[in-house]
């Protein structure tokens, strides 16, 4: 029997952090698509730098998140209606 990694209430709970990660991938497209100031390899290393790291720290942490909620919800037996 499969069991999906968070159900219905934990993902609803995760779009909080959701939304911002469409946000800086939508960036991160335009950015490589468009390149707006050219390429400095400083610069746009930092720039990259800056925007990849976030998402990925902010990646990180919502996947944590919903596994403290989805293990908060088992022990405490939360989202029983």
């Amino acid at each position: 029997m499969s069991r999906e990694i968070f159900d219905r209430d934990t993902l609803l709970d995760l779009t909080v952090n959701f939304i911002p990660l469409g946000i800086l991938a939508v960036f991160i497209a335009l950015y490589v698509a468009l390149n707006p100031w050219g390429w400095d390899p400083l610069f746009s290393t930092l720039q990259f730098g800056l925007i990849t790291i976030t998402f990925v720290l902010l990646a990180v942490l919502t996947y944590l998140s919903g596994k403290a909620i989805e293990g908060d919800e088992r022990r405490f037996g939360g989202g029983e209606h």
